[in-house]
């Protein structure tokens, strides 16, 4: 009996004590993908880096047949502690050279615009790493107006989105599970929601932040640092 396939999922949120979307999707890959000849190690690279276990985790991660890294757009690129994390792991494998798995590599990037093409740019910061390491990068999942997943993934106009992203984890257990390897497109994923809608919810919730901070409405116009 050969042995069961080992698949990395990297959760990479910097929030701390809010729900992330990234988590949840990486949950869900998580049950999607385990079993059937696939043995699953979560790593979300804040507790990773916090209880100090980095070293078992790239340790994982260089035997690993897969890995996929599941985050949101900062800056219109990866986040700081993910960006560190995988320079970390870039100079663990320069430092063990020998005994690391040619994984195939995949990235869920999901973003605050309607639009998933503005992921664009992190999928490809993701496909270089996988160069420096040695490892395949095989195609990303952009995702647009991610952080409606986390309270409305079972809404009626979430459906298609949702079949999307569970269909696109099914692409990638099968191709860990078979070693095929056939040209597959990154996936851009748009939720069918008005955007005039999302941007007025999306409005509100700049001003409930800011009251809940003591702050105006008009406070979030302000320029402090402009010259007089």
């Amino acid at each position: 009996m050969s042995p069961n396939k080992k698949v990395a999922v990297i959760s990479a949120s910097p929030k701390i004590n809010e729900k992330a979307a990234s988590e949840w999707m990486a949950m869900r890959a998580e049950a999607l993908m385990a079993g059937d000849g696939v043995d699953i190690r979560h790593i979300n690279v804040r507790k990773s880096e916090k209880s100090g276990q980095t070293a078992e985790d790239f340790a994982y991660m260089a035997q690993a047949d897969a890995m996929l890294i599941i985050f949101p757009l900062y800056i219109f690129c990866t986040p700081g502690l993910l960006t560190r994390f995988l320079q970390d792991y870039y100079d663990f494998v320069c430092v063990r050279q020998a005994g690391v798995t040619k994984a195939a590599v995949y990235t869920v990037v999901n973003c605050g615009f309607p639009e998933p093409e503005i992921n664009g740019e992190a999928v490809r910061v993701i496909k270089s790493f996988s160069e420096k390491v040695g490892a395949e990068f095989r195609f990303g999942v952009l995702i647009g107006s991610g952080g409606m997943i986390l309270g409305a993934q079972n809404a009626p106009f979430m459906k298609k989105a949702m079949a999307r992203l569970d269909g696109a984890i099914a692409v990638m257990k099968d191709e860990v599970l078979t070693g095929r390897r056939d040209a597959v497109e990154n996936i851009n994923i748009r939720i069918n929601f008005p955007r005039k809608l999302y941007f007025f919810g999306g409005d509100r919730g700049w001003v409930a932040t800011a009251k809940k901070n003591g702050l105006k409405k008009e406070d979030l116009y302000a320029k402090p640092y402009l010259a007089k």
